[in-house]
């Protein structure tokens, strides 16, 4: 009697890719699709497919989607490309269910201010800096720091200018 040992961790995609689902479908412009990952967060996510292009030449596991993208409550501009279409966690929603899970019912709020980011310029790159600006005869007092490093503008979508408009939004409301 043999005895078999697996090792290594389990694997956390359970479901199927995100090209198998819409291969099975006719159309898939304006179906709902979620990950299994996106369970972790208490705001709904999800995307909302408006085009699917497949490479059939790999067995369905190839291919491209877009569609708009809902994370945490919070609905992006615009239609992008989805780059996690090959990871196996994918679900697609059914059509009578689509209407009750795209109602969002909380956005995220970040729970951080720009004033507690560090923004004190590292030891070399504060020298060098008083340097250029001393080469440069440009008047200047106190040590240099990163004022300008928080203040995005509206149409930046990385994920620290979602947060930081976020609160600027917020603030202009309070006040």
């Amino acid at each position: 009697l043999s005895i078999m040992k697996l090792f290594g961790r389990q694997s956390f995609f359970h479901g199927k890719s995100l090209m198998e689902l819409t291969a099975q479908l006719k159309n898939p412009k304006g179906r709902v699709v979620t990950r299994l990952a996106f369970e972790r967060y208490p705001e709904k996510s999800y995307y909302i497919l408006s085009h699917v292009e497949h490479g059939y030449h790999k067995g369905n596991l190839t291919g491209y989607a877009w569609g708009t993208r809902v994370f945490r409550g919070y609905t992006f501009p615009g239609v992008r490309r989805i780059d996690s279409g090959g990871k196996r966690d994918w679900h697609l929603i059914p059509k009578e269910e689509e209407e009750e899970f795209c109602k969002i019912d909380k956005v995220y709020k970040p729970n951080f201010t720009p004033e507690k980011i560090d923004t004190q310029l590292p030891p070399l790159m504060e020298i060098v800096l008083k340097r250029n600006l001393k080469q440069r005869n440009v008047a200047f007092e106190g040590t240099p720091n990163l004022e300008g490093f928080y203040d995005f503008n509206s149409k930046d979508e990385t994920k620290r200018g979602l947060y930081f408009n976020s609160l600027k939004d917020s603030e202009s409301q309070s006040v």
